[in-house]
């Protein structure tokens, strides 16, 4: 099954590369300004025969194309061929390269397209020794070519030229940064020869007694170098020779004629120079790469979280990337992403997400009520005369519900109120299924279950006040936790199915999407998960480790979302679940998990943002 699978990549892999992609047309579109109407039309005739897959027409054409434009040389102010372009956008394009050097270019990119690198490695060098300012993106390729294609010696030559036009600001085009193009020439001069490397000490600042040992575990981490392309320094040969000099290790971190010293005397070739830093409640780890002979650092690597948990995680991370190596999956981390804020008229006092993610509610103190999109949008502010209590919206977002102080209660569909009453009492929790067929609220002790229409189909009195309901997508069933700790199923007839006792203040209730799982959130920081029909599967603190003895993606989901101070959310691939603690100055959470989405609400502010695994 295997095999099969591979191969059918293999073929749309190849089919998106020569019959789809026309990425060699597309990166050289603007190319169309300076051509006359007969070049052009010959380039996109073999775009044409590039979509068609006849790739020996495609070849004919563009080699037409070549025969045009060098038959119109040489390209001067004073020797012009008359019908072709002479416009500002034209000469903007010109003031680099020729035609000529053009046309070589749209042939770099169409043989590196087609898999034949070293007609590629051929006409970029063409492009480039016939422009007039070089071009560094076309630098860089070049060099990733020869790279590709183990001519390790030209690579680093090219990257060192690409260096050399940054340095003195000539060239034209985007380009990487400057300390990238260094870790290429560095990793490609290691496979060639291996590289002596010093490891200074590790500069500590602001962390806590049990991280000081972070040094020796950066070291032990530094052992997974690849020893072909790398040699670390010795503990013992660098104390030795230090003693012989009768200077110290801190010497040589602060000192850089000291420095400068060891490493002749070493023969080494590069130095790291590690730090880690807490900053507020950032920790951030930085590793500068001075090269021999210089003081300033050629390569610069950073990686900061609020979690000192992922420090091995980062103390790895380097050694892969300080190789040009990619991250595995394994050392990925959650990072958030702030998508768009909002601020509203008034404090925020609660909000809910669609499980779908596409829309969300958010009520105030002054009684107005949000409908948002996900992009941020608002589509419409309902106005009530007093604070907004509770709220809720269904799991397709279509549908939103929400209460004020003063016993007002209101449904609507999309922007239109379709439903208002007044009741006596406190609402105290509101649950919408699919598509708003029924929805449910608790007043104290007392559960109501009605239609949109707001016909109450039947109630149900508890032994305590309410602290949460939810009713299933489907509306199948409803869930109801009390103060006092317990939890009562029941049929969408109203028919208790079963209830249990967990001894702490019910406060959250969430059903999985797949319906076939129940979590509870309990004010001390409890939470337990049911099957849909009763049997306890596991039960948690929140801010510990969950151990899941499946990889039930329908378990996975009923635990993770919001619960107290708390975001549980599954890894990239959902078999894990990850967490950490929300910030005490925001005081609203919720979520959209698994659709990658989650609101904040901090005062009258909204922060919406996603996870993503970097």
């Amino acid at each position: 099954m295997k095999k099969i699978s591979i191969f059918i990549l293999f073929v749309l892999t190849l089919n998106s590369t020569f019959i789809n992609a026309q990425v060699w047309y597309k990166n050289n579109l603007n190319l169309k300004a300076i051509y006359p109407v007969n070049v052009w039309t010959c380039i996109e005739k073999a775009r044409q025969y590039h979509i068609s897959g006849n790739h020996k027409m495609e070849d004919s054409y563009l080699r037409k194309a070549e025969e045009l434009t060098r038959a119109a040389e040489p390209f001067n102010p004073k020797n012009w061929p008359s019908h072709w372009p002479r416009t500002q956008e034209a000469l903007d394009i010109l003031r680099y390269a020729s035609p000529s050097a053009y046309i070589y270019r749209i042939f770099g990119d169409y043989a590196e397209e087609h898999l034949r690198p070293k007609e590629a490695i051929r006409y970029i060098k063409l492009y480039l020794n016939r422009s007039y300012i070089p071009d560094g993106a076309y630098l860089y390729k070049l060099g990733n070519i020869l790279e590709s294609e183990g001519l390790y010696s030209q690579a680093i030559s090219c990257y060192q030229e690409l260096l050399n036009c940054i340095s003195v600001k000539n060239f034209h085009n985007s380009v990487p940064p400057a300390s990238t193009i260094q870790g290429r020439i560095r990793t490609l001069t290691a496979r060639l020869e291996p590289q002596i490397i010093l490891v200074l000490d590790m500069k500590l600042q602001d962390l806590p007694d049990f991280l000081s040992n972070s040094g020796q575990i950066f070291k032990e981490k530094l052992s997974l170098l690849d020893t072909r392309n790398y040699t670390l320094v010795k503990d013992q040969i660098l104390d030795r020779m230090l003693g012989e000099q009768q200077i110290t290790r801190r010497d040589i971190i602060e000192d850089r004629e000291e420095r400068a010293r060891i490493v002749k005397l070493l023969n080494v070739n590069y130095i790291l120079e590690p730090f880690l830093v807490r900053i507020e409640n950032q920790y951030i780890f930085q590793v500068r790469v001075y090269k021999a002979g210089q003081n300033e650092p050629v390569e610069n690597f950073e990686y900061k979280n609020e979690n000192y948990e992922f420090l091995p995680n980062f103390f790895e991370r380097f050694v892969l990337e300080f190789q040009g190596k990619k991250i595995p999956e394994d050392l990925l981390i959650p990072v958030n992403s702030y998508q768009w804020t909002y601020e509203t008229s008034n404090e925020i006092t609660g909000i809910a997400v669609a499980e779908s993610g596409a829309k969300l509610i958010a009520g105030c103190k002054d009684g107005s009520v949000y409908l948002f999109n996900r992009s941020g949008t608002v589509s419409k502010i309902f106005r009530e005369q007093d604070e907004i209590v509770c709220i809720a919206i269904s799991p397709d977002g279509n549908y939103a519900a929400w209460a004020s102080i003063n016993g007002r209660l209101c449904l609507a569909e999309g922007t239109k109120l379709i439903f208002q009453t007044k009741v006596k009492n406190l609402v105290r929790a509101i649950s919408i299924g699919e598509n708003g067929k029924f929805w449910a609220y608790a007043i104290d002790d007392k559960i109501y279950y009605l239609d949109s229409k707001g016909e109450i189909f039947w109630t149900r009195t508890l032994p305590d006040w309410i602290g949460s309901i939810k009713m299933s997508p489907d509306c199948s069933f409803l869930v109801a936790g009390t103060m006092a700790g317990d939890i009562f199923v029941y049929n969408n007839e109203g028919n208790l199915t079963w209830n249990r006792k967990l001894g702490g203040a019910v406060e959250k209730v969430r059903i999985s999407p797949g319906i076939e799982h129940i979590s509870t959130g309990l004010r001390n920081n409890l939470v337990h998960l049911f099957s849909s029909t009763g049997n306890e599967i596991i039960r948690f603190t929140l801010g510990g480790d969950v151990k899941l003895l499946t990889f039930n993606k329908d378990i996975i989901e009923a635990v993770v979302g919001t619960w107290n101070r708390w975001y549980y959310f599954p890894d990239k691939n959902k078999r894990n679940v990850w967490y950490y603690s929300i910030d005490k100055s925001v005081k609203i959470a919720e979520a959209a998990v698994s659709n990658n989405f989650y609101v904040l609400a901090k005062g009258k502010s909204l922060l919406a943002y996603t996870v993503d695994w970097k």
